[in-house]
């Protein structure tokens, strides 16, 4: 990815290992929790089926779900929370994710490159930065990406949570014990 595309983004990625402890997750410890509790025996990810509604009644409003798909690689919204419309300005379900952003040839380019990574070898992923993209810079979210996957391994979903946070607030200072491998 490009780092001049990555600093006109102005978000920040993090991957985290599949197995770090849910509490150094700071507010996303419980969906920590249930992600794993959910994967079956020697299963990498836990599969989208394992996850009810009911789950993420905590989260409601400021949750998504999106399809994974392959060749070409693509995001496909299947639910997008009330709150995240509130942030965003925009309702992404049955869209692509970023298909709507002021510049969505950009937004594919970081926020894919992440995912992508992210279906090559799972990771927990953290992701902040302003909704600039959508005409919403007074606005900041930090966000969970967990990746739901097949039996075989597949990444097939991502059920992403978010949080406001701060315009001057970074995830590192939001949760300093946060297990990071990989930054993007």
């Amino acid at each position: 990815m490009s780092s001049d595309a990555h600093e006109l983004l102005a978000w920040r990625y993090l991957a985290c290992p599949l197995e770090g402890e849910a509490e150094r997750f700071g507010p996303f410890r419980d969906l920590v929790s249930l992600w794993r509790a959910r994967r079956p025996a020697g299963a990498v990810l836990p599969p989208r089926a394992a996850l009810d509604f009911y789950d993420l009644t905590a989260w409601l409003g400021r949750v998504f779900i999106a399809e994974v798909t392959q060749a070409p690689f693509d995001l496909r919204v299947r639910l997008w929370g009330t709150e995240l419309t509130r942030w965003w300005g925009v309702d992404y379900t049955g869209k692509t994710l970023g298909g709507e952003s002021r510049n969505p040839d950009l937004f594919r380019l970081v926020e894919f490159a992440y995912f992508e990574a992210m279906a090559a070898n799972p990771f927990i992923g953290i992701a902040a930065g302003r909704l600039d993209q959508h005409e919403r810079a007074h606005i900041k979210v930090m966000g969970l990406d967990l990746p739901l996957g097949a039996a075989d391994g597949r990444l097939t979903h991502v059920l992403s949570a978010h949080i406001e946070i701060a315009l001057d607030q970074e995830p590192e200072t939001l949760i300093p014990e946060l297990p990071v491998l990989r930054r993007f």
